[in-house]
């Protein structure tokens, strides 16, 4: 899911093209006569009448003084446009073009700290789930035990691997381990040996966009309440198949993401674990709200690699810092090295957009610049840094537009998830889920008779 902060603005309206540079009006040509004869250009042998050269001569003073009234209301015109240019310089100079800094409000250097420490990581090669903690940390203000939570991840995989083993699931098999943390996130389990038993995760649909409460979004929020959605679940599975050896990857639709993972024979499963469901590609395709220019430029449906889930992680601790303080240049600085990292990826580039859109508010608000006229309008031409800031942010929606990305209202995606209970979807999931299941018990019984081979 998409968090709210993360969801895309709407551009500016006054903003929806650039404005037409206007014409300046240009002054009167005034002729010349300085350089014109006096003299009758027809008859140049008679000798000029004396009252005609003196009217000549009234009339080339009166000219002169003419001249002398334009070149002097010219210079003056001239240092006007100069005096408003300083003017203009010193208020863009001293603007800055820089949204404030929250940077000496109390919290925000555990964000710089993280970023700090994620910089210096291998791309290919990071804990999911110390990254992410250090990212939860951050927003508490590194008030989380790190103890507690590796004891508690610990603990958990220990108890799916006890699982497995009590069934006797191949150890070593990708299919085995995947089914068998969905079955620990979609059913009641309990394990010979251990106390507790496990209820299945439940989706939380107390404000699961974390519009009042950001923790929401959290994996430390999720194992203490046991409930979560499509953000905290997936990080869960994702922390918990690093740790139990499993290979599977984050995939990403409309304001959701889910687990994807491949069988030992290539066939390909999505995991719905908001509902506890295995999908069926069509029905993430059906949502109504990706484009076949989202499908074309991968920004769906696709396995995120090392490298671009890190540059979600990015995009994450971005999400942490603008919700509990805005939008400043650290937000900025985040989310252009999530881009870096994964120039494609939707909720970076959203997140760009929003920071370009704050920006360019901030800075015809200080300009004292009214959007809501044509002459407000033309006003930003005189401010060069101004149009640029326009232009980014226009840049920005672009690149986003031309990704296929198509808004998903809140409405409509609860609607999508609950089309999951259908009677189709409900078929399909019964389908894989037994397909899986069947996978899974011919793996085990194939490394049985291997193991029985061997033994003899």
């Amino acid at each position: 899911m998409i968090k709210n902060v993360l969801l895309l603005l709407s551009p500016l309206a006054v903003f929806s093209q650039v404005p037409v540079v206007p014409v300046t009006p240009q002054p009167a040509q005034i002729p010349n006569y300085s350089n014109q004869s006096f003299s009758n250009p027809n008859n140049r042998n008679i000798i000029a009448n004396p009252t005609t050269q003196f009217v000549d001569v009234r009339q080339a003073q009166q000219h002169q003084l003419i001249m002398r009234e334009v070149e002097q209301n010219e210079k003056q015109r001239t240092e006007t446009l100069n005096q408003i240019k300083s003017d203009i310089n010193e208020v863009s100079n001293s603007l800055g073009y820089h949204l404030p800094s929250h940077s000496n409000e109390k919290g925000t250097e555990f964000y710089r700290q993280v970023f700090d420490k994620m910089i210096l990581l291998n791309v290919e090669n990071y804990s999911v789930k110390d990254v992410n903690f250090d990212i939860e940390n951050a927003y508490f203000e590194n008030k989380l035990s790190k103890d507690e939570f590796d004891r508690t991840i610990k603990e958990t995989a220990e108890f799916i691997l006890a699982k497995m083993k009590e069934k006797n699931f191949d150890l070593n098999s990708n299919t085995a381990k995947n089914f068998m943390l969905f079955e620990f996130f979609s059913q009641s389990m309990q394990v010979k040996g251990f106390k507790q038993k496990h209820f299945p995760i439940k989706y939380d649909f107390e404000d699961y966009w974390g519009r009042q409460n950001w923790s929401k979004m959290f994996v430390t929020k999720l194992l203490k309440t046991n409930t979560g959605q499509c953000h905290s679940m997936p990080l869960l599975y994702l922390t918990l198949a690093e740790q139990i050896g499993a290979e599977a990857y984050l995939s990403n639709s409309p304001n959701h993401s889910y687990i994807k993972f491949q069988d030992e024979k290539g066939k390909c499963y999505n995991l719905e674990l908001t509902n506890g469901m295995l999908t069926v590609p069509s029905f993430i395709l059906n949502n109504g709200y990706i484009t076949a220019e989202a499908i074309q430029n991968k920004i769906y449906m696709q396995n995120l690699t090392k490298q671009q889930m890190l540059s979600q992680f990015y995009t994450d601790l971005a999400g942490g810092y603008l919700h509990k303080f805005g939008y400043d240049e650290f937000v900025e600085k985040v989310i252009n090295k999530a881009l870096e990292l994964y120039p494609t990826s939707i909720t970076a580039n959203m997140v760009k957009a929003n920071y370009n859109t704050e920006l360019l508010k901030y800075v015809v608000k200080r300009l004292n610049i009214d959007t809501e006229t044509q002459e407000g309008r033309e006003k930003i031409l005189n401010y060069p840094k101004a149009v640029e800031v326009l232009q980014a942010m226009q840049m920005q929606y672009k690149v986003i537009d031309e990704l296929g990305f198509q808004y998903m209202p809140s409405d409509a995606y609860e609607k999508w998830l609950g089309s999951l209970k259908n009677e189709k979807n409900k078929q399909d999931n019964e389908r894989e889920r037994e397909q899986l299941k069947r996978l899974s018990k011919t793996l085990n019984d194939s490394k049985k008779k291997m193991d029985k081979q061997n033994k003899s």
